[in-house]
């Protein structure tokens, strides 16, 4: 429901400002917004699995080329996953964004991000010879790669563009057991395209 209201609510306040002087018939900045599934888990492997740990994400691009295909994409989101802890994360991806057949088109994107992993429960760390609880917990370095797919159609709003992926992102500096980890996410999203 609210992945219907936000980008609304969002159109409604950016109606407010004045229309830029683009020749392109949208507004500057489109919504991307959807929900997505996390695992920590090789890629391609225990695919089901993500399905388990649902979250949500928000973010907008902008365009190098006068096609759109070539863009940068920036992202918040968030995610529970009570197994090894709740996420939030925050990155920024190159993309490629060819057409395919009519109305469909591919995607692939590379990038970086931040990773903050919470504690699925209390934790605890020995210092001065016991164990004292401590809170928060870990921030990682991410390299999310994306590949999807999605499908693009006019409507009153604008243009609208669902689309799916799947990312797999090598995370780094968890600890020093496992410096380099491995989550994969599946994104089920959507992309306005807003009129001026």
């Amino acid at each position: 429901m609210i992945l219907v209201i936000l980008p609304v609510i969002i159109c409604k306040i950016d109606g407010l400002a004045q229309p830029g002087n683009s020749l392109s018939p949208y507004r500057k900045f489109p919504i991307v917004t959807g929900v997505q599934f996390q695992n920590f888990a090789m890629p391609f492997r225990d695919m089901g699995s993500n399905f388990t740990h649902p979250g949500i994400y928000l973010g907008s691009e902008i365009y190098y080329n006068q096609k759109e295909s070539l863009f940068q994409q920036a992202v918040l989101g968030g995610y529970l996953n009570r197994e090894i802890g709740n996420g939030i994360f925050l990155n920024t991806q190159i993309g490629y964004r060819p057409a395919i057949l009519q109305n469909f088109y591919g995607e692939v994107k590379a990038g970086i991000g931040v990773l903050r992993v919470f504690h699925p429960s209390q934790a605890y760390k020995y210092e001065n010879g016991e164990w004292q609880e401590t809170i928060g917990g870990k921030t990682q370095l991410t390299v999310p790669i994306d590949f999807g797919l999605g499908y693009s159609l006019a409507a009153g709003l604008g243009e609208l563009s669902p689309f799916i992926s799947y990312q797999i992102i090598p995370s780094f500096f968890y600890n020093t057991t496992l410096p380099i980890n491995l989550y994969t996410n599946f994104f089920i999203g959507l992309r306005v395209k807003r009129y001026k």
